[in-house]
């Protein structure tokens, strides 16, 4: 089978991204020909994934992100070429992706799934988490497009889902809002998560991790942008340091133009708080560093409210490291057992969230952390991941 997967950007290892690559790794160790393609991709790291990663436009134009993405739908057509030899499109949404794979069905009748991650959240998120949403210039313009031509742009992306052979979801809270959205149904197929890669290590590995910080360590990672509400983790940890003086918070994440006056302001709120000294922004790490930092983590905190899905928790409670989030209904209270893979605070409670987080530190993650590995091994495995998804791109053939 030769399959296409297809999203609007790799421009860095986000959540949606890492999916999408383990997809196209999980489905070619099934004997599959796969290829990814993107309207816009970092150069490092397409160079990087020189053999998956593709441009779905045939034709030349400049590598610029807006251009571009934005392009994608008016000029859908120029990309037909480069799928004229793929058996199935498996395009991941939000973003022009679904869309490319409907104009292919209905002019050249190639089947679809599309892979929701979200809902397009410049069209419908609520006032304030648009205005957090709309950090940095490529966004900024795709909000400002969206509100002169949102019933436009509304009107493609349902006529994208609703025609899509099957339609994925990342989580059953996405699950009930895209069938509020569209009126469509899904199918909940939880991104995977490797657990050959994520997961306990032995003492003696971490040790060297551990010493670059105080104790205890609470760990969280993720983009480093205002919609993620990484401001609520620094004031938690002004109560967690009143708790234990010499604690330290690390965030793992990207630290670019693009983040870099957010970044500064939560450095400036530490200061303000008093705990600068307990808090570190470790830009990005790969993932062998991730799976050590997770490791020597005495908690995982995730601030994140609404949260489609939320791999960090998962990757955490892989390496045996309990997880903090909140309960609001979103993606982490899927994940997160209450009392036994972790807590999930009152929302959006910070002093709770802090007491939760100290309830891990004593008596000590030990406490849940077999059935943190446990968990994730039954639920979110690469094997029931590509067992759904190969199953579903057969059928529609």
């Amino acid at each position: 089978m030769k399959v296409a997967i297809l999203y609007s950007h790799l421009k860095e290892r986000g959540g949606a991204e890492n999916v999408i690559l383990k997809q196209a790794e999980l489905l070619e160790c099934k004997g599959h020909n796969v290829k990814c393609f993107f309207a816009y991709s970092d150069e490092q790291l397409a160079k990087d994934l020189s053999n998956s990663s593709k441009c779905y436009f045939n034709s030349p134009m400049p590598n610029n992100e807006i251009m571009r993405i934005l392009l994608s739908i008016p000029l859908a057509p120029l990309t037909f070429s480069v799928f004229k030899d793929v058996d199935v499109l498996l395009c991941h949404g939000y973003g022009p992706a679904p869309w490319i794979g409907y104009a292919l069905k209905k002019t050249r009748g190639l089947s679809y799934v599309s892979y929701i991650h979200s809902p397009p959240r410049f069209l419908y998120l609520t006032p304030e988490e648009k205005k957090l949403w709309r950090f940095g210039k490529t966004r900024e313009i795709i909000y400002s497009i969206s509100k002169v031509g949102q019933q436009i742009l509304r009107k493609l992306d349902l006529l994208s889902v609703l025609n899509s052979d099957v339609v994925f979801v990342n989580s059953v809270f996405t699950r009930r809002r895209v069938e509020a959205i569209y009126g469509r149904r899904s199918i909940v197929c939880y991104p995977p998560v490797d657990t050959s890669v994520f997961k306990p290590l032995d003492h003696k590995i971490t040790k060297k991790m551990r010493s670059n910080f105080g104790w205890p360590l609470i760990f969280s990672t993720g983009r480093i942008v205002p919609v993620k509400r990484w401001e609520w983790l620094i004031r938690i940890m002004l109560y967690v340091r009143e708790a234990f003086p010499s604690a330290t918070l690390a965030v793992a994440g990207k630290i670019s133009c693009e983040n870099s006056t957010y970044v500064r302001k939560l450095i400036k709120l530490a200061k303000s708080l008093g705990i600068s000294n307990n808090v570190k922004f470790l830009g990005f790490k790969t993932f062998d560093e991730l799976v050590r930092l997770y490791n020597a983590a005495d908690v995982y905190a995730y601030p994140v409210p609404n949260e489609d899905f939320g791999l960090g928790p998962v990757e955490a409670m892989a390496c045996g490291t309990p997880a903090v989030v909140w309960d609001d209904g979103a993606g982490p209270c899927e994940t997160v057992i209450n009392g036994k893979t972790g807590f999930r605070a009152k929302p959006y409670a910070i002093e709770d969230f802090a007491e939760k987080t100290l309830k891990i530190i004593n008596p000590g993650k030990e406490n849940m952390g077999e059935s943190c590995v446990e968990l994730v091994k039954k639920n979110f495995s690469c094997a029931q991941h590509i067992d759904k998804l190969e199953s579903a791109l057969s059928q529609v053939l």
